[in-house]
Order: structure tokens, then C-alpha cells, then sequence
């Protein structure tokens, strides 16, 4: 199925309110970007530590791809128990933003829509089935150094406990 086909099919919301999403990275005028919907999902272990995904490429929250028929709320869901083994229930704060990133491994730049959501962890399911990402729980402020996309820091940055605790 062609990428704009793709798009064209996914839920509504999604495509919604992209024009006011901060962006991040550079767009590089001469290289084809693939456009990939994703959702990541700021989760909370209740004890001030929000959950980080280990890989081999760097520090990410847990997250990816949104594919065709799901919802944002699946995705999350799906992505947590896959890459983190974390059974999680989404809550309601959502932000969105764009990032330009180039992906080593598959040799691609990508411009991805991201949806961030807040989730807490309603019980450990097991080990991931990825084998090369692991589950490190760290403050939000470590996060936010190690994170490599910069979408990601700004998400755990404006998190609602963020906001709030510089409200303070």
C-alpha cells in the first residue's frame, strides 16, 4: 500500500491539528522522507521514574510505529508490552510533534508524526520480545539528558508533573 494511502486510512484524530506540532531535527531538501505515524507513551512507575527503553542505537521512550487499522491508544499499548514487557493503561494528556531523524538500520529518513500519551503500568507481563531493547526506569531529568530525539526530551519536559512541579 502506497505511504499516502496509508495516511489517507488512519484515524482521524491523528490527522488532525499537525499544522500548530513543534518539529524537531532538519528536514535535508534533497533527501525522500517516508512519513511514518507513531506514538510514544510517557509512563509512570508511581515512584517518580518514568519508563526508558535501552537499544542499540540509544536511550527512546517506549514506542514506534502505529500500523494501519489501530488505534493511538493500541499502538501504545502494544509497543509497552512488546519493547518493555509493561502492561499499561493510557491515560488522557496527549501531545503531538514532528521529527526529521535518519534511522541507521534501516537506512532511511523519516519524518515522524508523533503522538506522545501518558500511561501507568497496571502490571509486569514478562520480559519484552524484543531482545535488544531493555526496560531502564530513571527520574524524568535523566531522561531528558539521555533521550536521542529530541521530540522525546520535550515530551517528558511538558509532561503534565513537569509543568506542575515548575508551577511550584
Amino acid at each position: 500500500m502506497a505511504e499516502k494511502e496509508y495516511l489517507a486510512g488512519m484515524e482521524k484524530p491523528l490527522m488532525e491539528d499537525w499544522r500548530d506540532a513543534p518539529v524537531f531535527g532538519v528536514r535535508i531538501e534533497t533527501q525522500r522522507y517516508t512519513v511514518r505515524p507513531s506514538v510514544y507513551g510517557v509512563i509512570e512507575d508511581g515512584h517518580g521514574q518514568i519508563a526508558v527503553v535501552r537499544t542499540p542505537q540509544g536511550f527512546t521512550l517506549p514506542g514506534g510505529g502505529i500500523e494501519e487499522g489501530e488505534t493511538t491508544e493500541q499502538a501504545a499499548v502494544r509497543e509497552a508490552l512488546e519493547e518493555c514487557g509493561l502492561a499499561v493503561r493510557v491515560g488522557s494528556w496527549e501531545i503531538r510533534a514532528v521529527q526529521f531523524i535518519y534511522s541507521e538500520s534501516e537506512r532511511t529518513h523519516f519524518e515522524k508524526w508523533s503522538i506522545f500519551v501518558d500511561a501507568t503500568v497496571e502490571a509486569v507481563a514478562g520480559p519484552g520480545t524484543e531482545a535488544d531493547h531493555e526496560l531502564v526506569w530513571m527520574t524524568p531529568e535523566a531522561a531528558s539528558e539521555v533521550l536521542l530525539a529530541e521530540s522525546h526530551r520535550w515530551a517528558v519536559r511538558s509532561r503534565p508533573a513537569a509543568a506542575a512541579g515548575r508551577r511550584q
